[in-house]
């Protein structure tokens, strides 16, 4: 189930820094775009904005509008241009929404570090871990400035589904093989948690699907290869590395060292691990360990 964002064709880059960033998604590819922005006349009868000679034309099956160019009648168009298309109040996609995206976030992060357990050596708890790493590796592949931002908190809320598993099992007397079973429903609770506030939507793919693998033995979805998202491909192997260095499970009975999680990852390119991605994240952290000190 990946999370659908809203798909914008935009030649011109004039609607960023407009729309939210989190609903949307910029793509390349003028038929699979839901709304189009342009400097040139679309053999297309979807709706969409032409800025030619210094007007805005806003195009659709009922009607045209003209405009002069600026940029409050571009927000004005595009306002009108994402009613139309979506059958939404407008102001829900636009980017002054922004804001009150981070303020939840923000909160349910704090509430993530609150409950989950802290690593006394480095003071920092799994998902604090798992975005340093994911930050670090995001750099390494030279992702640009906004992504990283983007992936570190993605990386925070990953396993927003998990919040108070952690005291159960250090104060349960339940065993752990049963509170591993039940762990594996953290990915839903998290996707439920989620789809409650719009603003945090953006999220879900990868809190739902970050425990896939690649041969689609995964869960919760059996979801395999590429149809396993981007970022829940990503994260999730940064998230494997950061629990097999730090905690013992039936996988591979006890805490691995990082050098041992490497040469694990290693045999399981193509079957736990995107192949790609994967061997990415090996170089990385290869190269990380021979610089910086391992938390």
């Amino acid at each position: 189930m990946a999370f659908e964002t809203y798909k914008i064709y935009d030649s011109t880059t004039l609607s960023k820094g407009i729309i939210n960033k989190y609903l949307f998604d910029y793509i390349d590819d003028v038929d699979n775009a839901h709304i189009i922005i342009s400097n040139k006349k679309e053999n297309t009868d979807k709706p969409y904005i032409l800025l030619e000679n210094e007007k805005l034309n806003l195009i659709s099956k009922e009607k045209k509008y003209i405009l002069d160019f600026s940029s409050e009648n571009l927000q004005l168009a595009l306002l009108k241009l994402i009613s139309k298309t979506f059958k939404k109040e407008p102001f829900e996609l636009l980017y002054l929404l922004e804001a009150k995206r981070k303020e939840f976030a923000e909160f349910i992060k704090n509430l993530i570090v609150l409950f989950e357990v802290e690593d006394k050596s480095n003071s920092m708890s799994h998902s604090q871990r798992v975005a340093y790493y994911a930050k670090e590796f995001a750099e390494y592949i030279k992702k640009n400035e906004d992504e990283i931002e983007f992936i570190q908190d993605l990386a925070m809320l990953h396993d927003v589904g998990r919040i108070g598993i952690e005291q159960l099992m250090l104060f349960s007397k339940t065993r752990i093989y049963d509170l591993e079973q039940w762990d594996l429903e953290h990915t839903k609770a998290g996707t439920i948690f989620l789809s409650n506030r719009r603003e945090l939507w953006y999220a879900i793919d990868v809190v739902r699907h970050h425990h896939e693998k690649w041969d689609g033995s995964g869960f919760p979805d059996n979801l395999k290869g590429e149809e396993i998202p981007y970022y829940a491909r990503f994260i999730g192997i940064v998230d494997w590395f950061d629990l097999a260095t730090h905690t013992a499970t039936s996988e591979h009975f006890g805490i691995l060292t990082p050098n041992e999680a490497i040469e694990y990852m290693k045999l399981n390119l193509g079957k736990i691990f995107d192949p790609l991605l994967g061997k990415a994240f090996i170089d990385f952290i290869n190269d990380f360990l021979s610089k910086k000190e391992f938390i």
